[in-house]
């Protein structure tokens, strides 16, 4: 049976546990414009505006019988030649255990076979954590994004 992720298409049903993960002050301050816990009609008008070029998925364990969600990836600008990738690890406990890695890598391989032939991503310069990730993967720093915030690139 063994332990695994899988990513599936997050839906409505999804709102309350992702709004409760970004509202956990370690995820947020992982995030360029978050400096508090959401609002909900906030939350729920942000999901609502996302444009169809954007993808959200839900990261699910999977350990024998027992199933839960565990974070979230987002891939936006698929229209853009080079999409860009987010992610986070909502269950705190289970950071450093390689989930994210793993789910990282699944994103990749969904741009991937959806005919993407590179992808950005950007992190804040003191999220030491998510650079060595991503570096991990084969991304290279790209550049300055926004103040305090740097971008990486790969080639899928």
């Amino acid at each position: 049976m063994g332990e695994y992720i899988i990513l599936r298409d997050a839906t409505d049903s999804d709102l309350p546990l992702i709004m409760a993960w970004r509202s956990t002050e370690k995820i947020y301050q992982g995030f360029y414009t978050q400096k508090s816990p959401l609002v909900w009609h906030e939350h729920l008008s942000w999901w609502k505006s996302r444009p169809s070029s954007w993808k959200q998925f839900i990261i699910t364990l999977i350990q024998g019988t027992h199933v839960r969600d565990i974070g979230v990836v987002t891939i936006g600008q698929l229209d853009h030649w080079s999409p860009e990738i987010g992610y986070f690890i909502g269950e705190v406990s289970l950071w450093g255990s390689g989930l994210g890695k793993q789910a990282v890598s699944l994103g990749l391989e969904w741009l991937k076979k959806n005919g993407k032939k590179f992808c950005h991503t950007t992190i804040l310069d003191d999220n030491i954590r998510s650079i060595k990730l991503i570096k991990s993967l084969g991304f290279k720093k790209f550049g300055k994004a926004r103040e305090g915030e740097s971008w990486y690139q790969k080639k899928l």
